[in-house]
Formats: C-alpha cells, sequence, structure tokens
C-alpha cells in the first residue's frame, strides 16, 4: 500500500490528478475502471478553485483522510463551513461547484462516477430515468468510507489490481450513493432466488478455464446473461460468497493442487494460477492456509 505524501518533500516535478488538476496525485487507478477514477490526492491549504478546473463531466465524492481540517465552501448563495475528520464526505453531483477551501494541507479521496454508470445500475436496479444525486457536505457514511478505502487500496497494491473486487466494489458504491443521495432513492431489491443451476454451472466452468486470465466482474456477468449489478447479488445468494471471493478461493484450490501435484517453480504455478506473482500467491495463501507455497509442498510427500 502506499503512503501519504507530505507536501514538505513534494519536488518540482509533481503528478497530477485527472480528476482535479490542481491536487497533487498520490494513487491513482487510472483508466481501468471504464471512465470512473479513483485516487488519493493532496490539496494545499488556501487554494481558490477555479470552477473551470473541476471536471464537471462526472459526479464526485471526496472523502477527508488526513489529519482534522476546516473546509468553507459556497453551496446555494450561502457560505459554510465545518471541521473534517477522517472519514467525513462530501457527495458533489455532476455540475455543481461549491468553491471548497481547506484551513490546511489535506489528504483527500476522490471518486469521480460516471453519471451513466449511475443511470445503467439505477436502471438495472428497476428505477429508470435520469437520477439526480443530492449534494451532501460534511457527513459521515461508514460503507462509503470502507468502499472508498478498499477501492484506493486495491489500486495501491503492487501487483495489479483484481478487476472483479474493484469492480464490486465500484457498484456497491453506486448502488448505495443512488439509494441514499439521490432526489428519488431506490427500494432494496429482495433476490429471492440464486442463479438458476445451469447458469451457475456455466459461469463457474468460465471461471476454472480462465483463471490464468484477468477476469472483469462484467465478463462473468455476460456470461450469466446479467447486469453485473444482478449477478453479484444472485451469485451470493447462490454461493454464499462474492464474485471476487469466490475467484480468489478457486485460484488457491488451483495453486495448491499444482503445488501438491507439480514441481513447477513457485513463480509459474503463480502466473498459472492468475495471481501476479510469486509473492502475492504467498501473501494469499499464508492469509488463507497459514502456510507458503514452500511449506505446503514440503508437507506433500514426494512425486514418484
Amino acid at each position: 500500500m502506499s503512503h501519504p505524501v507530505s507536501l514538505r518533500n513534494v519536488t518540482t516535478i509533481e503528478r497530477r490528478s485527472a480528476i482535479k488538476p490542481q491536487l497533487i496525485n498520490v494513487s491513482s487507478s487510472g483508466t481501468l475502471l471504464n471512465g470512473t477514477v479513483v485516487e488519493r490526492n493532496r490539496e494545499r491549504a488556501n487554494v481558490d478553485i477555479d470552477s473551470r478546473a473541476v471536471k464537471a463531466s462526472h459526479h464526485l465524492l471526496v472523502v477527508h483522510a488526513d489529519t482534522p481540517a476546516r473546509l468553507d465552501w459556497r453551496l446555494s448563495g450561502a457560505n459554510r463551513a465545518a471541521e473534517f475528520s477522517p472519514g467525513d464526505a462530501i457527495v458533489n453531483p455532476q455540475g455543481v461547484f461549491v468553491a471548497p477551501r481547506w484551513n490546511a494541507d489535506v489528504e483527500l479521496l476522490l471518486l469521480a462516477v460516471s453519471p451513466s454508470l449511475v443511470s445503467r445500475v439505477s436502471e438495472e436496479l428497476g428505477r429508470h430515468g435520469t437520477v439526480e444525486l443530492v449534494p451532501h457536505v460534511h457527513f459521515r457514511d461508514d460503507l462509503i468510507h470502507q468502499l472508498a478505502q478498499g477501492l484506493i487500496v486495491e489500486f495501491e497494491r503492487r501487483q495489479p489490481p483484481d478487476r472483479v473486487y474493484a469492480e464490486t466494489l465500484m457498484h456497491a458504491l453506486v448502488v448505495h450513493l443512488v439509494r441514499h443521495y439521490s432526489v428519488a432513492g431506490l427500494k432494496a431489491v429482495a433476490f429471492k432466488h440464486g442463479l438458476p443451476p445451469a447458469v451457475l454451472a456455466r459461469v463457474v466452468e468460465f471461471i476454472n478455464e480462465s483463471l490464468a486470465e484477468r477476469m472483469s466482474l462484467e465478463d462473468l456477468a455476460k456470461v450469466a446473461g446479467l447486469s453485473p449489478s444482478h449477478f453479484v447479488a444472485m451469485f451470493k445468494r447462490s454461493t454464499g460468497v462474492a464474485p471476487h471471493q469466490y475467484v480468489l478461493l478457486r485460484r488457491l484450490d488451483r495453486a495448491k493442487d499444482l503445488l501438491a501435484r507439480s514441481r513447477l517453480p513457485i513463480a509459474d504455478v503463480a502466473v498459472r494460477t492468475g495471481f501476479a506473482d510469486q509473492s502475492h500467491l504467498t501473501r494469499m495463501l499464508r492469509r488463507h492456509t497459514g502456510l507458503t507455497p514452500r511449506l505446503l509442498r514440503d508437507a506433500t510427500p514426494a512425486l514418484p
């Protein structure tokens, strides 16, 4: 995981945020989330932000991730201020400019969410028409905080991010935004049944055949013939675990089998089972079994 960057140590060569170019970027999802961007950024104190510098094409979610600081902003013609602590958040809908100004250097988690993604997820859950998010400044929502942290940490890992996991988090975040921060929130959709047995078998077969590949949540949903949001809910009802957890468990099972039945180098086992490298496989095996690949292999009777 990347560590926050101190503004005192920033050199003249600074990587700028793709969401708000006046901010110093620490880490980013880049283009891997299909038009939605997740970033960890640093913002300097007492900087007036030009509304033209803010991308109005996306909804913006901000989570404070630093020591307490005061934010001054303007909304609906009124000037306001509040003391922000880690986890405090802002929902800034597309086209709304609140003229934020911090009284101290701060670290922020920023998520630029495509309105088309919000509309698509909303329709998948049974709500049609325009989705209008309502501005919220200075509030706490533990789920938003956890999902935002989970997303940025996934992209701060050294190995390539798990796209199924990241897209699952992003869909959960968008569903939550629409249900709780839109003009007309959605009613929770109850999924009484999981995937039909034949469909579940097709998805499982696809996963097993693709363990060495970089699967995405949309890939799995297409195999099932469902939208990503419906697929996540119905797959979990069928299996008891989320898609990304299931994929990880299958990769670990395949890796354990290869370690026991072959003398392939551990690095090759990692590649063949979809892990980024040997160290990634080692971390996951230790976390789930308490054993390293070498210890697991040593505990297996020698091959003839």
